[in-house]
């Protein structure tokens, strides 16, 4: 059930020719896809924007100046802006250059006020999906949201197949109690991802496979003429979907944008109808992150399963320590986060101990391994009148970094100045 709030919910696709902004607010029912203007139903807005002679930004879809007045003319256009975010170097504007952080947050910003989303006073949670999130990437896109003025614990980052099983799981559950296909045509490949639940586990485990693919470039067209490469496409997506439906029970599938086509994919998509539901669409990835980031923000109960992505931590992480007097376990990260939002800060003092143990657990059934963190010099001093900070961090999804720092104990120990640290292989013995 969704919880009446004030937070304003958005969800951004950022791909390589356009952006996709889905929202939520307690003033809709469900989360919206948005448009430049409420006249024109067009949710693609470019990956591009220009800055007028009086300074203000804008999108800009390409079109060429047709004001002769010297005066009037933009002062800065700048295309391919997916593109220059992967390279992550400044943008050339004519008389000099902007940081990349600082034109992401400029097209944020215009993301930001688009209509229908403009509401008083809401606190605005922000999750961006791409197609594949690396480390400096989300060290970009952390920073060009909080210039753009979004509060850091409301910042969030997926991938495309992470978004594909959020906005999967917030469908009617008719839809998905089977495997659930995703058809893509990316980089003139025809690929087929199959997302897979495993109920066996509790929680349940949800993973992407990607089950098949076929290029459809012209060496693949091989001269074909326009009649004769479309059923040659209508035979090679046929082929595509027997692997993805082999030895599997696909419930419903989603053909992501316009390339797939009843003018051409006739066969095929008559074989993919068959005993399925079948839908497409453009903003299934937008609408993903916007549901991703209503969990993140409390509006929505989790569905009782775990994503495990290949950016999400596969482990448990915790510790034993005694809490208001009882042994207790004390859990550090849970399973199923995004790695780079895998963190976890907190204080403890220690009876006499001069070492760190962390449990780690998998998500699926296996052995609890403890992992030690050594403290070596740490003063020696009355039992339990020493403080720690631990902080836990995580440099890949298998790998997670343990820091510890004496505090000293208040008035009567001053701090060391001693820190300890190691990384941990999650995947491997402690």
């Amino acid at each position: 059930m969704i919880q009446a709030t004030n937070e304003l919910i958005l969800g951004i696709d950022l791909q390589e020719e356009y952006t996709q902004v889905t929202y939520y607010h307690k003033s809709v029912r469900e989360p919206l896809t948005l448009s430049i203007t409420p006249q024109e139903n067009q949710p693609l807005l470019p990956m591009a924007v220009r800055q007028d002679a009086e300074g203000i930004w804008h999108f800009w879809n390409g079109e060429p100046e047709t004001e002769e007045n010297e005066d009037k003319k933009d002062r800065v256009r700048i295309s391919g802006i997916y593109q220059k975010m992967t390279e992550g170097k400044p943008v050339p504007t004519g008389d000099g250059e902007m940081k990349m952080q600082e034109l992401l947050a400029v097209y944020f910003g215009l993301c930001f006020r688009l209509p229908g989303i403009l509401t008083q006073n809401a606190r605005m949670h922000v999750m961006v999906t791409v197609k594949e999130l690396t480390e400096e990437l989300n060290a970009l896109l952390n920073q060009a949201l909080a210039q753009a003025g979004i509060e850091p614990d409301n910042i969030y980052l997926q991938d495309h197949l992470s978004s594909f099983f959020f906005y999967t799981v917030n469908q009617k559950k008719e839809l998905w109690y089977q495997d659930v296909a995703l058809l893509e045509y990316e980089n003139q490949e025809m690929v087929g991802y199959v997302l897979h639940i495993d109920s066996s586990t509790r929680p349940a485990i949800a993973r992407v496979e990607k089950a098949a693919v076929q290029p459809v470039n012209e060496e693949v067209r091989a001269g074909r003429s326009e009649d004769e490469w479309k059923k040659e496409k209508d035979r090679l997506f046929f082929e595509l979907l027997k692997k993805v439906f082999e030895r599997r029970n696909v419930s419903v599938s989603y053909l992501m944008g316009d390339f797939y086509s009843k003018s051409w994919a006739q066969r095929s998509i008559q074989f993919l109808c068959y005993k399925r539901h079948a839908f497409q669409g453009k903003n299934l990835y937008s609408k993903g992150a916007c549901y991703a980031a209503m969990e993140r923000a409390g509006l929505t109960a989790g569905k009782g399963v775990i994503f495990g992505g290949r950016d999400m931590v596969q482990v448990n992480l915790g510790m034993e320590m005694r809490i208001c007097g009882k042994e207790n376990y004390y859990p550090l990260v849970n399973a199923g986060v995004n790695w780079y939002e895998a963190k976890h800060v907190c204080e403890l003092i220690p009876r006499g101990e001069k070492q760190i143990r962390i449990l780690s657990t998998p998500m699926t059934q296996g052995e609890t391994v403890e992992h030690l963190l050594r403290l070596p010099g740490l003063p020696e001093r009355p039992d339990r009148a020493t403080r720690l900070r631990l902080a836990v961090t995580f440099t890949s999804p298998g790998t997670c970094r343990i820091q510890v720092e004496d505090l000293g104990f208040g008035g009567l120990y001053k701090s060391s100045g001693l820190k300890w640290s190691r990384e941990i292989d999650l995947g491997g013995r402690g």
